[in-house]
């Protein structure tokens, strides 16, 4: 495992290692690279709804 890139967020640190991606062919990554943008979607539409449903809704 080797560490290729480091991000660091508010909550948290993300660290990408090639073992994730090393071998993996272009469909595959851009599947995954799509599956991930939907998920930080879906998180982000949820946190905005409990917001609003907690009457916050000064995003």
């Amino acid at each position: 495992m080797a560490i290729v890139a480091t991000y660091h967020y508010p909550n948290g640190t993300v660290y990408i290692d090639d073992d994730c991606y090393r071998d993996v062919p272009p469909e595959e990554m851009e599947r995954r690279i799509r599956q991930v943008q939907q998920t930080a979607w879906e998180l982000f539409l949820k946190k905005q709804r409990r917001k609003q449903e907690d009457g916050k809704e000064n995003v």
